[in-house]
């Protein structure tokens, strides 16, 4: 029995992580599937698969071979009209899961349409950073079905058959363990590309003035896709301590972002330093990793900021004075017309991103101060804390 013992120690204590409470986990995930629909099609509305239409398949550089036992040619002898119906039906899938109607059917919907989409588009680039996007989040939401229990239809129509409803404050752990599988998979892929960077042939650790070639090369790039450029650029460049420290503290970024595993208080420290890293990379840098934003919006606490600026609105709004019939009436309309419509020339598509006002780079713009500040905010909160155990 006590050659089993630490095997029982360590079973238990990985129970005891998953199944920890976490603040507000039934509404923050409710919530949360309401701005990644908003994303994903925000995300869609910038761009169109119908361009592995007729490629060449030089250009094939990298075979998803799921993918390949269906599209021996990875959709290139396939018709633009193709990819636009798939489109089409991804949009109409959102458009219902953003409104919680037969929440996990669109779940499904949604990975498998915007799963093979991606697969094949991964056959021109292999360096996209969807996955997050386009599988992992729906993909473990399909199997817990987490984010349909609140603020959406199929919560109301629930309620009005059973006379019972989930509190959006409910911390119970089961809502939040699709975020925590994705956190562990988020810290395995950032060590993972630590670790290949300094071995496996990485020479992150050989050139010391990479980065500093890398901020001239960056705006060399953006003076080749006519975007602003790093006027600051020449001057960081020439500046040992600056992108020798940036180069460091990307490595260990990567490196230590594991221990946001340990707790809530160091996850929020991380995810905002994530954020706010990445925005500084989007805005000045011209690293496009904009996709992997939403993968950090699960961790928000989306029910209190809810319930910080609508301290007085009634959550029973909905159920009270519209029926249930014409809100799911409603979401199968709009389904149907943004999917009709989205390929059409009437400007769908751009209302989601305001006529191109909002792409991959100018969304960073207001997540980079509210980063600053949630950062401030949790260090002031730790201190406080260090302190008090301290006293």
């Amino acid at each position: 029995m006590k050659l089993y013992s630490p095997f029982t120690r360590i079973n238990n204590g990985i129970n005891a992580w998953f199944t920890q409470p976490e603040v507000n986990a039934a509404g923050n995930v409710g919530i949360f599937r309401i701005v990644y629909c908003l994303f994903y099609l925000w995300h869609l509305s910038t761009l169109s698969y119908d361009f592995l239409s007729g490629m060449p398949s030089f250009y094939v550089i990298e075979q998803v071979y799921l993918v390949r036992y269906f599209f021996r040619d990875f959709g290139a002898s396939q018709s633009p009209l193709f990819f636009y119906t798939l489109e089409s039906f991804l949009v109409a899938a959102l458009v219902l899961l953003a409104f919680g109607y037969k929440t996990r059917m669109a779940t499904i919907a949604v990975l498998l349409i915007g799963g093979l989409l991606e697969a094949l588009a991964t056959s021109v680039d292999g360096k996209r950073t969807l996955t997050p996007l386009v599988f992992y989040i729906p993909f473990f939401m399909t199997i817990m079905n987490s984010w349909g229990k609140t603020y959406s239809l199929d919560a109301i129509i629930k309620k009005n058959k059973t006379g019972s409803s989930i509190d959006t404050h409910s911390s119970n752990w089961e809502y939040f363990l699709p975020a925590r599988a994705l956190l562990i998979l988020i810290s395995f892929l950032f060590l993972n590309s630590a670790i290949f960077k300094v071995a496996f042939g990485g020479d992150w650790l050989s050139y010391s003035d990479m980065m500093s070639n890398f901020f001239l090369n960056r705006n060399i790039e953006a003076a080749t896709y006519d975007l602003p450029l790093n006027w600051l650029a020449p001057f960081l460049a020439q500046t040992p301590f600056i992108y020798l420290a940036t180069h460091l503290t990307t490595l260990l970024f990567e490196t230590f972002f594991f221990l946001s595993l340990i707790h809530r208080k160091i996850r929020d420290f991380f995810v905002a330093i994530a954020l706010l890293f990445h925005a500084v990379n989007g805005l000045w840098l011209v690293v496009s990793v904009t996709p992997i934003m939403i993968s950090y919006g699960i961790f928000i606490n989306w029910q209190g900021i809810k319930d910080f600026f609508c301290r007085n609105h009634k959550e029973k709004f909905l159920t009270e004075n519209i029926s249930p019939k014409w809100l799911i009436g409603l979401s199968l309309f709009l389904a149907t017309l943004l999917g009709l419509l989205w390929h059409s020339d009437l400007g769908i598509r751009a209302l989601f991103n305001l006529n191109g006002l909002i792409d991959w780079r100018t969304i960073w713009y207001p997540i980079f101060p509210v980063s600053i500040g949630w950062l401030i905010i949790i260090l002031i909160d730790l201190f406080r804390q260090l302190r008090l155990k301290i006293n």
